[in-house]
């Protein structure tokens, strides 16, 4: 059997479509994952990827050990929870994985509560785009409305979003609100559009994107234009101001999810139960109308 390391990366270049990507969804330089996919390639004698400037499309012998590879990573995350589920202690690591937004704005608000009145528990947060169809982590903390069947969880709030830029952006244009600049997230794609989210917002009318929403947030308070922003962002930055007051152009559900057989581990659900109740005491301003 080859070494898990060289499928892992494998897997992470066919999930985002490229090796740039993939280097990021790893945590990896781009050319160490590019040295290390050429490796692996000559030492199976197979070429994986029909490759181009930007994208990477898997050959037939790619996608033969692409569905390989998905089995036999599920069979050692199992094997992890399984070994995590039969540990009874209190303490040890609870890996966290979630998007930048929800992780800066949300999760470290009690990150230093918990770790204060835990002090046998240690958190490891990985921040990435998350791939709903799995969940490389112990919990997830999740914005979606079709959250993964299999796994176990809860709807914690339902998050409003809407407009927002700067209170100086938006006296100068709010006599005339199409000369604004609108910001926007970048999907990644060739040629991406606005979310779903967003359905009002013309596309031409995006003149910039950026793949971090935390750079996008950044960029409207330096008063670059506008953008849509989840309203317990919105509603607690003193520096922005709402572009339509009580409305909202969208909501997205959060949810914390864990895997079943992990859920009556001691440090995850000491982690659970104090997640939980702060979100309880937020959700006036998540679900902000």
């Amino acid at each position: 059997m080859q070494n898990w390391d060289d499928l892992r990366i494998f897997l992470a270049i066919a999930r985002s479509g490229s090796i740039t990507a993939g280097a990021v969804s790893l945590g990896l330089d781009q050319s160490t994952v590019s040295r290390r996919l050429q490796a692996f390639e000559e030492k199976i004698g197979q070429n994986l990827f029909l490759g181009s400037a930007k994208r990477n499309t898997l050959s037939l012998s790619g996608q033969k050990y692409f569905e390989g590879a998905l089995r036999l990573e599920r069979e050692i995350e199992a094997i992890n929870r399984a070994a995590a589920a039969n540990n009874a202690n209190a303490g040890g690591t609870i890996h966290v994985v979630t998007t930048d937004i929800l992780s800066n704005h949300l999760l470290l608000s009690i990150t230093s509560d918990f770790l204060h009145k835990h002090p046998d528990i240690n958190l490891r947060v990985r921040t990435q785009h998350l791939d709903e169809r799995r969940m490389q982590g112990d919990v997830a903390l999740f914005a979606t409305n079709n959250p993964k069947e299999d796994l176990f969880g809860r709807k914690l709030a339902r998050a409003s979003f809407a407009s927002y830029a700067t209170q100086s952006y938006f006296e100068q244009h709010k006599d005339s609100l199409d000369t604004m600049v609108w910001l926007n997230w970048d999907d990644g794609s060739d040629s991406p559009t606005w979310p779903a989210l967003a359905p009002d917002i013309p596309d031409h009318m995006c003149r910039l994107r950026i793949d971090s929403v935390s750079s996008l947030l950044e960029a409207v308070r330096f008063g670059v234009g506008a953008t849509i922003l989840p309203c317990f962002i919105g509603e607690s930055d003193p520096t922005l101001t709402r572009i339509t007051p009580g409305e909202i152009v969208s909501s997205r559900d959060i949810w914390l999810l864990v895997h079943a057989d992990l859920r009556k581990v001691p440090r995850i659900r000491t982690f659970l139960d104090f997640f939980v109740q702060y979100i309880k005491s937020q959700k006036h301003l998540i679900e902000s109308l």
